[in-house]
Parts: structure tokens; sequence; C-alpha cells
């Protein structure tokens, strides 16, 4: 396999083989299922090829360096952490007195609509070695697929499923148009934020009207940029976003001739942002989506059911929670942790008698407040300390007033430096974190 992935690399013949995929078409979520666009398609490929396909990328990424805005597909960035600095941004801007303007271009078909010979001009463009631009483009060359039976022949686009498309991508988006260098040195540039295909762009000034206008110039430079490389937007899913409460709404943007709607609550990197920046709509969807009622009412092991609340309903409970938590009120972190009380309950059986705390304790859970605290001093420390010096000391902590908006970092405040380490002393759990034998039940 060496001399085959060696040779490979030596000829720049991606084999044709590899480059049949068998489409498996997942339902997305609230759409018509009979419609072809309601359905989001993974390519499922060769696993050798997916072998070589590793060894192709550890080589371009020597010779690639994403701008410091795009946190897809790249080691030490996260969702998390992008929407910790978009929060930051429009809180900290917020108790300056300044108002945020914010607009989320939806790309239509991000994927599906990547021109083969453009991506190509950006990998030489890129200074990538001849070799692996050879490679590239046979891989993508002479693609198809097949759904059932007969294979069908792809012109355009990078198959979902692959490791290699979502750095293609990145390095496809990578040019998209900003407003750097067409400022003056009074002006404050406009936070541009990329994750793969989701794009946000925020302006801020003390005059709405301002903000927006200054936003309006990144829409208009977009058109161009768009039909240069083939890129689709959906307009009509795009959205804008003024924080603080208006009364008098400036004039919608425009992007490509239509208008984008104002909204009062956007959708980015799965969390609902609200204009006022007090995140009840992520409470309400949190808890919404965390519950496994069937599983957690079960006659399964105990242990059994310790695992899939870890795993998923806390997961889903504390979704990038270092970015969002520290904006939550009083009530709104005590409706966090009555779900995870419910589960408990629900995973041992426990009758009305028997106290929260004591639940928690026997199962060696800690409270939801000191897990989203221990994650996030971990998750801050990891990033202050790493190699990439535009996440060192993001969102950083700032003075307010006490009725400013919370920042992240606030959370971290109250959190003893060794959480972990008073729960185990406390309650006597094991460090493996499983629950105590002899815990009550019914």
């Amino acid at each position: 396999m060496t001399r085959l992935f060696n040779e490979i690399l030596r000829t720049g013949h991606f084999p044709r083989s590899w480059k049949t995929g068998r489409v498996i078409a997942i339902p997305k979520a609230g759409k018509d299922p009979r419609l072809a666009s309601s359905q989001r398609p993974i390519t499922l490929l060769s696993h050798i090829a997916k072998l070589f396909e590793r060894v192709l990328l550890r080589r371009l990424l020597r010779h690639l360096t994403p701008r410091q805005e795009q946190f897809g597909f790249r080691s030490g960035h996260f969702t998390t952490l992008q929407l910790a600095r978009v929060l930051q941004h429009m809180a900290a801007e917020h108790n300056r007195g300044y108002r945020t303007v914010g607009v989320f271009l939806d790309i239509e078909k991000a994927f599906n609509r990547v021109w083969h010979s453009g991506l190509l001009f950006k990998l030489i463009d890129n200074q990538i070695p001849p070799a692996l631009v050879r490679t590239v483009a046979s891989f993508l060359k002479y693609r198809d697929f097949y759904v059932t039976a007969d294979p069908h022949p792809i012109s355009a686009r990078i198959p979902q499923g692959s490791c290699l498309s979502p750095c293609l991508y990145a390095v496809y988006t990578d040019d998209v148009p900003t407003l750097a260098d067409q400022f003056q040195d009074w002006e404050e540039d406009v936070v541009l934020a990329l994750y793969a295909d989701d794009t946000a762009d925020l302006a801020s000034s003390r005059r709405v009207d301002l903000a927006a206008a200054k936003l309006q110039r990144v829409p208009n430079l977009l058109p161009d940029w768009l039909g240069r490389w083939r890129v689709a937007v959906n307009v009509t899913k795009t959205a804008s976003l003024l924080t603080g409460q208006q009364r008098t709404m400036p004039p919608k943007l425009r992007l490509r001739g239509q208008e984008v709607e104002w909204q009062t609550k956007v959708r980015y990197l799965g969390v609902p942002i609200d204009r006022s920046m007090r995140m009840a709509a992520q409470v309400e969807y949190v808890i919404h989506q965390s519950m496994l009622r069937p599983v957690l009412r079960s006659h399964l092991p105990l242990r059994a059911k310790v695992a899939p609340y870890k795993g998923y309903i806390r997961s889903r409970l504390t979704y990038a929670a270092p970015a969002w938590y520290a904006l939550y009120s009083a009530s709104q972190r005590k409706k966090i942790q009555a779900q995870q009380n419910i589960a408990l309950r629900m995973n041992v059986g426990a009758g009305r008698y028997v106290l929260n705390d004591v639940l928690a304790r026997d199962l060696c859970i800690e409270s939801a407040e000191e897990f989203i605290q221990r994650i996030s001093r971990r998750i801050f420390d990891i990033t202050d300390q790493g190699p990439y010096e535009f996440l060192q000391n993001i969102a950083p902590t700032q003075e307010r007033s006490p009725s400013g908006r919370p920042l992240p970092r606030e959370l971290l405040r109250t959190l003893p430096p060794k959480t972990r380490t008073r729960l185990i002393k406390r309650t006597g759990c094991p460090q493996n974190g499983s629950p105590r034998k002899g815990i009550i039940t019914t």
C-alpha cells in the first residue's frame, strides 16, 4: 500500500475505481421528503481511497495557511470558540453603548457548487507543489456516483464523505471579500466569522443607521465574487440581526437587489441568538432537544443508562456552553439544572423523597454549572497556551457596568481551580466517574 500511495503521488493519477461513490440521501429536518432538494447527500467511498486522502491532506496542509477568521476544518478551532468570539463582540459593543448589526449568509448547496477549474486555479495561486495539484485534479476529474444502479457523472462539486473535501472547500472560499484596507484610520473594521459555509459579518456603531450603512458595503462586494466563482447565496434564508431594542428599524440590507429581512433571532452554528442577547431561545431549544425518556426509563443496567446521559443528554444541554452560559439569567440556569435532575431521577427511578443532591452524589455527576465551568476553563486554557496567536485571549474579560451584558470568560471568576478534584474528594467517587455502589433507588 505504501508503494501504491507513493506512485499515485509521483504520477498524479488517482485510480478511477476509487472515484465512484454510493450516495445515501438523509432527509433534512422539517423539509418535504419527496423533494430532492430536501435530502442531504452523503457519499460512501472506498476505504482505501479515504486512507490515501488522509495522506494527501497532510501534505496539502503543509502549504496552506487559512485566513485566521476561518474556524472550520482546522486543528484547535471549533464552533464554541467562534460562537464565543461572536457573542463577546456583541456583548462588549452593547456595554460600550454601541449597536451591532449582523448579516448571516446562507450559502446554497455549498459543497455541490465548487467549480473544479476555479478550485485548481486557487491551489496553484497558493503555491501548492505541482505534483499535489495534479493529484487533486485527478481526484476531482471523471468522478461519478450512483444511488440505486446506473452511475451518473459529476462535473462540479466535491464529494461529501471525503476527508479531503472540507479542506478543498476552505481553500475555495478563503478569498471571500471583506472591507479590509477600505477603511479610514478612524473607522473600525467589520468583524468576519467563518465556519465552513456559515458566514457572519458584524458591524457596530453608536448610531444604528451608521452601523447598517457600514455593513451594507460587504453585500455590495459579494455579487462580483459570487458570480466569478459560481457560488450561490440563498437571500431568502439569509438573515440580518440588530442587537438591542429599537423602535425605528433602519433600512433593510440588500444583497443582489433583494432585501434581507430583519429577524428577532438568528441561528448561527446551531445556537439561536436573540437581539437582546438574553439567550432565551437557546434555553428552550436545548431543553426540547435533550431528553431520551425511553432509554432513561428502561430496565437497562444503571451504568448503561448513565453513559447515554453523559454522552448525549448532557452534551446537548451544554453544547457550546462556554460561549453562551455567562449570558444566562439565574432562572435560566435553574432550568438547565432542572433538566439534569429530571434525567438523573429517571435513570434510577428515584422517589420524590430522594434529594437531588443525593442522586448527583451517588451517581458521581457534577452540577450543570460546575461541569460547564470546568470545560470552559479547559477550553480557554488550551487556546491561551496554544500555538495559534489569533486564539490566544479570545473573548477577553473587560470592565462593565452592573447592568451590562456578561462576557463569556466571566463564568470562570467563581470557579475554584480544581473542580473535578473537589468532586471526587467530596463524594468519594472513583476517578473514572462511575456510579457508587449502593445508590438509593426505589
